[in-house]
């Protein structure tokens, strides 16, 4: 009975030793079997193996959520540590190790409106989508072009078709085939394409790609989209210089620029609960948070129905935050008065030399002044929301 017993857990042992979780040092092959038969992937450099059995000497057994049931043979790729002696050899896929827009293996996405599920399937939940050009981050390169991948999105996790990914889509070749074609549903697919790589690119870009959205739209009936495509290509011909900062701060000081209530610009201490109960009615909850770098000492973040203020607890006093733009609340640059009639395209025509950055999927724009910048959020082509952002 205990020579039956030793045998046994020798067979055991023999057949599957339990790891601990492993890295990959540098791009290996994965394979179908312990035979090495096909290859059907690539685990990237920096890859993390939590469920790893190592079969025989020369082979490990690794089960992963996005890869199911894969072989690795080159063992000496596997480590518990990966240091800087490590060194990566360059990918047998089409994977970007290391470039200017991203510090880790990656591919880019190349279609325009890229859906990210919540489980591998094109019938499961979307949690959101992903532009044209896209740097996506992979542990696992399928070969299988139907196969799906995991991906970190929105501070979680989702799923998208490894056939989307590929090398960077090149700007101007996009460009060139929109002027060649003529069907006007290819010149729409191309359109949003060059749109969207154009917001994953540099300024000068993304304008020569809004340009082309412009013409698209004005050939097809929507002049207001092309009016505001092409504002938006002058703002970022114009993103403020140096001295455009320094003018921003001045203007801050000569209260030409800031949050009003009734036409009036926020006093440097800030308004009285008296008036902002005028507005936005009684306070609904006051708290201070530590990790909120926007409050000082003696001070605390109050809310009310549709905005938000730091209280100041010395001289009882409030500054705006984020003020939903309604009722008599407004925001003031230069001369102007922005209210919720203000249109997107009056925004930019008063904006333009001093917004920064465009955020384009969530319909925003940004003035910045100093360590701090002022965020302006539309809705349905309206001004909808102005929100103070604090860069910790």
């Amino acid at each position: 009975m205990k020579q039956t017993i030793s045998l046994l857990c020798l067979l055991i042992s023999s057949i599957a030793v339990s790891q601990n979780p492993l890295y990959v040092t540098t791009p290996t092959v994965a394979y179908d079997d312990a035979n090495g038969t096909n290859q059907i992937g690539v685990y990237v450099h920096g890859a993390y193996l939590e469920n790893v059995e190592k079969i025989s000497k020369d082979v490990f057994k690794v089960t992963t959520e996005y890869s199911g049931i894969t072989y690795i043979l080159d063992t000496a790729n596997l480590k518990e540590i990966i240091t800087n002696a490590d060194e990566s050899e360059k990918s047998p896929a089409p994977i970007i190790d290391f470039d200017d827009y991203y510090g880790s293996p990656h591919l880019f996405t190349v279609v325009g409106g890229l859906k990210v599920r919540k489980a591998p399937n094109h019938q499961s939940e979307t949690l959101g989508v992903l532009y044209n050009g896209t740097p996506v981050g992979i542990n696992y390169y399928p070969y299988d072009k139907e196969a799906w991948i995991k991906i970190t999105f929105n501070e979680g996790q989702g799923y998208i078709p490894v056939k989307y990914l590929g090398k960077r889509p090149i700007l101007a070749n996009l460009i060139a085939s929109y002027k060649k074609a003529t069907d006007p549903k290819e010149q729409k697919r191309l359109t949003q394409r060059i749109v969207e790589l154009g917001w994953n690119s540099s300024d000068e870009e993304a304008a020569k790609a809004l340009l082309v959205f412009a013409d698209f739209a004005e050939k097809n009936g929507q002049p207001e989209k092309g009016a505001i495509a092409r504002l938006q290509a002058e703002v970022l011909k114009a993103t403020p210089e140096e001295e455009m900062y320094e003018k921003i701060l001045a203007m801050v000081s000569k209260k030409q620029l800031g949050f009003t209530l009734n036409n009036v610009i926020e006093p440097t201490k800030g308004f009285s609960l008296a008036t902002l109960e005028k507005t936005f009615g009684k306070i609904k909850e006051s708290y201070s948070n530590l990790d909120d770098c926007a409050l000082d000492n003696y001070e605390s973040n109050i809310k009310f129905n549709n905005a938000e203020c730091i209280g100041h607890d010395v001289n009882k006093t409030y500054t705006l935050r984020i003020v939903n733009i309604a009722n008599g609340a407004g925001f003031k640059i230069n001369n102007s008065v922005l209210n919720e009639n203000t249109t997107e395209k009056e925004f930019l025509k008063i904006g333009k030399g001093l917004i920064n950055l465009i955020l384009s999927t969530e319909k925003a724009y940004q003035i910045p002044i100093g360590d701090s910048a002022y965020r302006f959020t539309f809705a349905e082509g309206k001004l909808s929301k102005v929100e103070l952002i604090y860069f910790c």
